[in-house]
């Protein structure tokens, strides 16, 4: 296995994480390819391969204008990858890469439903702030959660 930070070169990796967001979320609850190129030319975007080069992984990160922080905006593993503990190296590697460049916090949202995720985000050192109410429309309620390094 192998960590990628993904480069704006790198199309048919680009086209893998497209597939992947719309496998994962549908057309209209993933990332599109314009939300995908912003993240590879003003965010982080990280992969985890296979020796392969399987996508195992995925994780989107965000800026923060005027602090030490990024937002982990997506993160996804292909539905026949999940189980096997790659999202959780994913995070480990991401979060030294992140620490090494000066980010201090990671802030995200999860649905309060999705259990497996907020588990594997807790044993990653992530803590619920806050219920936000309605975040995404009517009844789509999130908790943000955040990690200190």
């Amino acid at each position: 296995m192998k960590i990628v930070e993904v480069t704006s070169d790198n199309r048919e990796l680009i086209k893998k994480i497209y597939q992947n967001e719309i496998d994962s979320f549908g057309l209209m609850g993933g990332a599109d390819m314009w939300m995908i190129m912003s993240f590879v030319r003003y965010g982080k975007l990280y992969v985890l391969l296979d020796d392969l080069g399987k996508l195992l992984s995925v994780a989107q990160y965000q800026a923060i204008l005027g602090k030490n922080a990024v937002f982990l905006y997506g993160f996804s593993t292909p539905e026949s990858e999940r189980g096997k503990g790659y999202g959780k190296k994913l995070l480990e590697l991401t979060h030294e890469a992140l620490k090494k460049s000066g980010i201090e916090k990671i802030y995200l949202t999860v649905d309060p439903k999705n259990v497996p995720a907020i588990s594997m985000y807790e044993k990653a050192g992530y803590k619920i702030k806050e219920l936000q109410e309605d975040e995404y429309g009517p009844g789509i309620h999130r908790y943000l959660m955040v990690k200190i390094f």
